[in-house]
């Protein structure tokens, strides 16, 4: 679940197969504005997107603890993949197919991405070693059913996925949202709604939701298990979307 929880708290558009008919799906999806506070800290984040809907920019302006704080994040396209550059001059490049699927993100602690299909099987975290072979690789295992995750298993820990499947998945739901925020599209697409990761009946992670009239989400909590060592975790998300 370490790598799982790394990879969310960090953004290809992933086709979801099988999705059932009873899923509820809203119209368009297309961020606008995303409002993260967590901790008395709020971050805010502008989207803005090139003419094939790609994410051009993110402009990103601090408050609560984090006033006067602001930054970017520049894409710059290039075939099918594209390069990310914030405000400091760092970047990063992710490689993604002409279908739009991220493969391999380029980072200090680089991440791999196989799939069987357009389901996403493994994602591979490469971390650099001090020792030979001079990198360690951690791999998490994902097992698919209807369109849907049904389980994680990280070494020898085995999470499951809970979801609403009156209501299909979307950018802002708790498994694409921070994928989106750092590689401008998630690498993980479900079919239905996630609520709930457990991990050997002890449940690690809740999913609130609440929505708009056109039933895109207006808000996302996420609460995050600290097993009675302090209070649990709460991460907010409040969206506004482009119209049309």
């Amino acid at each position: 679940m370490l790598l799982l929880c790394s990879c969310l708290i960090v953004t290809g558009l992933l086709p979801s197969c099988k999705k059932k008919s009873n899923a509820s799906s809203p119209g368009n999806i297309k961020l606008a504005l995303i409002d993260v506070s967590h901790q008395g800290a709020i971050k805010h984040y502008r989207i803005v997107y090139d003419a094939f809907n790609n994410v051009d920019s993110m402009v990103i302006i601090g408050g609560g603890t984090d006033t006067g704080s602001n930054g970017f994040m520049v894409f710059n396209y290039f075939g099918s993949s594209f390069s990310i550059s914030d405000q400091s001059n760092n970047s990063f490049t992710v490689y993604a197919n002409t279908n739009g699927v991220i493969l391999e993100v380029l980072l200090a602690d680089t991440l791999f991405m196989t799939y069987s299909g357009t389901e996403l099987a493994q994602l591979t975290q490469k971390t650099v070693s001090a020792v030979y072979p001079f990198y360690t690789t951690v791999g998490t295992n994902y097992v698919w059913a209807n369109g849907d995750i049904l389980s994680t298993s990280l070494l020898t820990t085995t999470d499951s996925v809970a979801y609403s499947n009156s209501k299909s998945g979307q950018v802002g739901d708790g498994w694409r949202i921070d994928e989106f925020l750092s590689y401008g599209r998630p690498f993980i697409e479900t079919a239905h709604l996630p609520t709930d990761f457990t991990s050997s009946g002890t449940w690690i992670e809740h999913f609130f939701y609440q929505f708009d009239s056109q039933g895109r989400i207006s808000q996302l909590l996420k609460v995050l298990n600290n097993n009675g060592a302090v209070s649990d975790d709460n991460t907010y998300y409040n969206y506004q979307y482009y119209a049309g």
